[in-house]
């Protein structure tokens, strides 16, 4: 989905990430590390978000069960999609943190795990729903920021593939959040099979260049980020950060001899 230099991507599956392509080879920084491409002349510099996808599967078992009894999975997938729908961006106020693994990017440990923060008689589960969404894109952005910062890349707009990118809900909730366009691709759950197939007709010369492989690629939707939301946007990413650095020394406390 990212070829050019300075183009960046994220992956929505069972984790996510966030990577650029560049034919530099910056050293590793808050998380983010230097991969060797497909192309010998490039690098894919990449912060991976450790659980993602896999959230929402622990969502759906423990807070869904009693629907998973009558209704196939992606019934159930429906019935979620339209309780988040229903529930106003930013979740009144709810902040749910991903860290269900410890984390890699935008913040490196062990010891930190998920936290459902500000949590009120008010919310429903359709709130936990959208503030699971809305953590994980609240990480990516994050993870986007020290990007730009650490490694002073340029990030406007971004493709993403991958299952999650089915979910025009979770896409828009991204673009939204990270304040970047957000494109999604064709044949995203069949991604890696794709990639492998691309770099294959390169090497056998059915593609002259990898700078080809930008023509196959099939843009399907475009979500902008929504003005309105800007605020209480910034607002929620300012208290997401906050959530992690407040709690960090707690979480090394009671997680220390179990994980690190």
């Amino acid at each position: 989905t990212a070829i050019s230099e300075g183009e960046a991507h994220i992956y929505t599956g069972t984790s996510a990430w966030v990577g650029v392509i560049t034919s530099n080879a910056p050293k590793f920084k808050n998380g983010v590390f230097c991969l060797q491409s497909a192309d010998p002349t490039k690098n894919l510099v990449v912060g991976i978000t450790e659980s993602a996808g896999v959230n929402t599967e622990w969502l759906l078992e423990n807070f869904y069960h009693n629907e998973l009894k009558s209704l196939s999975k992606k019934e159930v997938y429906q019935l979620m999609e339209e309780e988040i729908t229903k529930t106003p961006e930013g979740a009144e106020h709810l902040i749910m943190t991903p860290w269900f693994l410890g984390e890699r990017c935008p913040v490196s440990t062990t010891t930190t795990r998920s936290t459902l923060f500000n949590l009120t008689h008010q919310h429903t589960r359709g709130h936990i729903a959208r503030a699971n969404l809305e953590g994980i894109a609240h990480n990516l952005r994050w993870s986007i920021d020290n990007l730009e910062n650490d490694f002073n890349f340029k990030i406007s707009s971004l493709k993403i593939t991958g299952g999650g990118s089915v979910n025009k809900v979770w896409m828009q909730i991204i673009a939204d959040i990270t304040e970047r366009k957000i494109q999604t691709t064709s044949q995203p759950l069949n991604a890696g099979a794709m990639g492998a197939a691309v770099v294959a007709m390169v090497g056998d010369g059915a593609l002259k260049s990898f700078d080809e492989i930008t023509k196959l690629i099939q843009i399907t939707d475009t979500f902008h980020p929504r003005k309105e939301f800007s605020k209480l946007y910034q607002e929620a990413h300012q208290t997401y950060r906050a959530v992690y650095h407040n709690l960090a020394q707690t979480y090394q406390t009671i997680n220390k001899k179990r994980f690190e």
